[in-house]
């Protein structure tokens, strides 16, 4: 009878070691996917600044030579986004899919910037509402990605 008592606190020690290692491990993977979202915004953020101050400047005049140099932001930052991995696959994905919109805005803002420079309006008003659809799908991206990261 002792045997079988003796079995019982084992197993229940056993329990009661595993549990919070278990809890730990579950605790972990929530460490992790918060990890990963602040190095995420600790990149993203910071160039979304640059890029405003750079279209926008310090009196809030757009310039040709901004667009251009945003341009280049947008394309650091989508390579910087590159090498960064994430817990899951979908959220790999939205990090992938909002690289590339990156990219995407990158060249619609050298093109809209040639054709301000080129004095071409009617040009520019289609590469801008370009750009806005552009931004609009960088929203939903942005809000997908935002609901990952929320505990």
């Amino acid at each position: 009878m002792f045997p079988h008592k003796a079995s019982l606190l084992a197993r229940t020690a056993l329990l009661l070691v595993w549990l919070p290692a278990l809890a730990a491990l579950a605790g972990c993977g929530r460490f992790s996917r918060t990890k990963q979202c602040r190095t995420l915004i600790a990149q993203v953020n910071p160039a979304l600044d640059d890029v405003l101050t750079l279209t926008h400047g310090d009196a809030g005049i757009l310039s040709s030579g901004g667009y251009v140099a945003a341009a280049g932001r947008y394309e650091r930052l989508a390579k910087q986004l590159g090498p960064l991995e994430f817990a899951t696959e979908d959220m790999a994905k939205n990090v992938a899919e909002y690289a590339g919109l990156l990219s995407t805005a990158a060249q619609q803002l050298r093109s809209l910037a040639a054709a301000l420079d080129a004095k071409n309006p009617t040009e520019a008003d289609k590469l801008n509402r370009d750009l806005e659809r552009t931004v609009a799908s960088e929203r939903a991206v942005i809000a997908r990605m935002d609901a990952w990261c929320q505990p």
